[in-house]
């Protein structure tokens, strides 16, 4: 069942791996009907730049992502022992608890579907979700706890020893912190820049899909030509 939300999320990755439309070499590319010229800045890690995109795909997911999960009492109950934590060990702490109540289940098993986005409130009363589920009741888990929308990040990667995943990704002072499906410790995204490669993330103000850049330029020139049409 793990094979088959991870062969899902593999096909999500490469459906924007299409013909390169920048000026630049960058790669992975985005295709041109994807960007949004005007849109809110984007988490640029790992040295890449996130180049706002439509998301139109996952409009349904997304929305059930987004969906306010404050007022459900399993949730209220799984943070209270972090309200006086500062925000880095509330971070792990978060970490450790989903992975403690929620039990890995393929959306196959859960909702007969290869890809279904389960809401927070949906994954807490079930105790049960895959790597997406999971990672949707962390960042409603910090909402929860009064971190900003604008710094929590919904990110679709690959890593080169477990393949496609998806994580929550957390600034905190300017620094990006990865919560991964494992129930590791949060990590630096800095620390591992060799194993975690970002693609395409999500945040409440957009999407974008991360991109490398053959020289600074490259990514002001495809703005600017964005902006012109």
């Amino acid at each position: 069942m793990l094979w088959h939300s991870r062969c899902g999320l593999a096909l999500l990755i490469a459906s924007v791996q299409l013909t390169p439309v920048l000026s630049a070499p960058v790669t992975p590319a985005a295709p041109a009907a994807m960007i949004v010229p005007f849109q809110a800045a984007g988490p640029n890690i790992l040295g890449t730049v996130a180049v706002p995109i439509k998301a139109e795909r996952f409009r349904e997911n997304l929305n059930r992502a987004r969906a306010d999960a404050s007022s459900s009492p399993v949730l209220q109950h799984l943070i209270t022992p972090a309200r006086p934590l500062p925000p880095l060990q509330q971070l792990s702490f978060v970490q450790r608890a989903v992975h403690a109540s929620i039990q890995w289940v393929s959306d196959t098993t859960e909702w007969g579907q290869h890809d279904y986005w389960a809401t927070a409130s949906q994954t807490l009363a079930r105790g049960a979700g895959d790597m997406e589920d999971r990672a949707i009741v962390k960042m409603q888990a910090l909402r929860a706890l009064g971190f900003n929308n604008s710094d929590l990040f919904l990110t679709l990667a690959r890593d080169r020893v477990g393949g496609p995943i998806t994580v929550l990704i957390v600034r905190v002072s300017g620094k990006y912190y990865v919560l991964d499906d494992t129930g590791g410790a949060p990590f630096l995204a800095e620390e591992r820049r060799f194993e975690f490669q970002p693609v395409i993330t999500f945040g409440w103000s957009g999407a974008w899909v991360h991109l490398r850049p053959a020289a600074p330029s490259a990514v002001a020139s495809a703005t600017t030509a964005f902006a012109r049409k």
